[in-house]
């Protein structure tokens, strides 16, 4: 019998209710144009409303939306796949359901730039939570994975970007240009939190010190900051002398202290200094 994982139901409702709330509070009242089958239900209901005045609630529309793209997925991808999406997609049109009947709590009037970056954080957000489980919610995601099947020269972040592009075109010919401009800047926004999101948010920085004092250095890191260090033989290319390398990742906020503990040891010390932006392993606390 399959085991259900109770965290990662709830982190696709947590990851649901965010987004549902991106996009009923701040993108579908301004118009913003958020990308994947989201983005195009904003686009219908206002382009139906427009022509008939009647009011369809985006969370018919994204369900309509993903209706297709689940059959071609499970022709496609197989049930597996499907399965795993399900939920999320159910969610998501509940949500968005839900929200579309509670007034907003943040009413930002005549600031299109703050709605801006709330619905990406807020999209984005919700969006990197379903994915961090494995779950797609329909729309551009699962679309890209059916058709990276079966156009494989296209990888699937190129397909999702070739989507929503298409969709946010489709915005700027029926918003104008200035919505079409802030719904850019939003799908900016949300992709860099998916990222950070699916990345990890244990920032760090890896430090690379080629110096001949790498014992001293190493000994005053560990007493000073509590981290340790790792050597590394190498050969400099130009002067084919043997050199040390020693490699250290710290936080951010240890980088000061660090670049003085290898300037009273080294004046001379080559250091380089690169964001890590995940680190695992027991050997690496905050």
């Amino acid at each position: 019998m399959k085991k259900i994982d109770f965290k990662n139901i709830l982190q696709i409702i947590l990851g649901s209710i965010i987004f549902a709330i991106g996009i009923e509070w701040f993108a579908s009242p301004n118009k913003i144009v958020t990308g994947g089958a989201s983005g195009a239900a904003i686009i219908l209901t206002n382009l139906i409303n427009f022509l008939t005045d009647i009011n369809i609630p985006i969370s018919l529309l994204v369900l309509l939306i993903n209706i297709p793209i689940f059959i071609m997925s499970f022709i496609v991808s197989g049930k597996k796949f499907v399965e795993k999406s399900l939920f999320a997609t159910l969610m998501m049109t509940f949500w968005l359901a839900v929200f579309n009947k509670i007034p907003s709590f943040f009413v930002i009037e005549n600031d299109i730039f703050i709605t801006t970056i709330i619905t990406g954080v807020l999209c984005g957000t919700g969006s990197g939570l379903i994915l961090k489980v494995g779950a797609a919610s329909g729309g551009s995601d699962m679309l890209a994975n059916s058709l990276n099947k079966i156009f494989p020269q296209f990888s699937i972040a190129t397909i999702i970007l070739v989507i929503d592009a298409c969709v946010v075109l489709l915005g700027f010919l029926i918003f104008g240009p200035i919505k079409t401009s802030y719904a850019i800047l939003e799908i900016f926004i949300g992709s860099k939190i998916i990222n950070s999101i699916l990345g990890g948010l244990r920032f760090a920085r890896a430090v690379f010190v080629i110096t001949n004092k790498t014992e001293e250095i190493s000994q005053d890191i560990f007493k000073k900051l509590n981290r340790s260090s790792t050597n590394v033989n190498c050969t400099g290319m130009y002067t084919k002398k043997e050199k040390n390398l020693l490699i250290v990742v710290v936080m951010p906020k240890e980088i000061i202290k660090l670049k003085r503990i290898i300037e009273s040891k080294d004046e001379q010390a080559f250091v380089i200094i690169t964001p890590a932006q995940e680190v695992l392993g027991k050997g690496f606390l905050k």
